[in-house]
């Protein structure tokens, strides 16, 4: 008995064998790759869920930022397919947003005129973008020039929202005119609304545009213009216009007349 404890403490003195370690090295390697077939899948699915929760909120950020400005706007042109060179060389475009820069003088002339006395700047002409840009869109407010007729100068454009917003996600937009009945029938309206506009969002993982990872669609209601609309104002200022009036999809374009300029009259309300 004697002999086999000092049997043990000899043995145990020395530490583990080389056949030892092997094994147990080879147990611990097995234990840990069971591990990672149980975690990898939940690890994958929690990046899926954060990036489909990211694209959900950019995409919402975007849409809820340009259907905010645009609500209460007296007048909207929307310009696709193009860049900021082809706002002044397209005789169609220029003279549209001349028309709305005219709109703007006459209305405050108007304003000014109404014996009030007090002279004020009740509306102005503003213009926001989604350029794209090193493969992806981003939204811009532009500076509209109140002397030359509408036009922007692109050296003082002012990004909304901070470059993180857009990081690995790559966001298209499309604008249209919605049907009539589309949002609300209007018995004798035209077939496509002018009060309203109808907006879709899609958001993909890759630049190549090949992995959808949110699409959302929806229409803003136009109140001003409705509202003039509704009280015989001359649709011919008041209105939604689509340029061109068949925008290409997005797949169709090339890079450099990707861009989208938005051009809309605000009211401001404060004395």
């Amino acid at each position: 008995m004697k002999s086999m404890i000092r049997l043990l403490k000899k043995r145990r003195s020395g530490g583990f064998t080389l056949v030892e370690m092997v094994v147990s090295i080879a147990l611990l390697a097995i234990l840990l790759g069971g591990m990672m077939l149980i975690i990898s899948p939940i690890i994958r699915s929690y990046n899926d869920n954060s990036k489909d929760y990211t694209a959900e909120n950019t995409a919402n950020c975007v849409e809820e930022y340009i259907s905010r400005t645009l609500r209460s706007a007296q007048s909207v042109s929307v310009f696709m397919n193009t860049n900021a060179a082809s706002l002044t060389s397209d005789a169609a475009y220029s003279a549209e947003i001349k028309r709305m820069s005219d709109l703007v003088v006459k209305n405050n002339a108007k304003n000014n005129n109404s014996g009030s006395g007090i002279k004020t700047q009740l509306y102005s002409l503003h213009c926001m973008s989604l350029k794209f840009d090193d493969g992806k869109y981003r939204l811009y407010d532009e500076f509209v020039s109140t002397d030359l007729d509408g036009a922007i100068d692109t050296t003082k454009s002012s990004a909304v929202f901070s470059e993180c917003l857009y990081k690995d996600l790559y966001l298209v937009c499309d604008f249209a005119k919605p049907k009539n009945g589309d949002f609300g029938k209007v018995t004798g309206a035209k077939e496509f609304r002018e009060d309203a506009l109808d907006m879709t969002v899609s958001v993909y993982r890759d630049s190549s545009y090949s992995n959808l990872v949110f699409y959302g669609t929806g229409i803003t209601e136009l109140r001003a213009i409705k509202g003039q609309i509704l009280a015989g104002n001359q649709t011919a200022n008041y209105k939604l216009s689509i340029y061109p009036n068949t925008p290409l999809k997005f797949s169709e374009t090339a890079d450099g007349s990707r861009d989208i300029y938005i051009y809309y009259i605000a009211r401001s309300y404060a004395v």
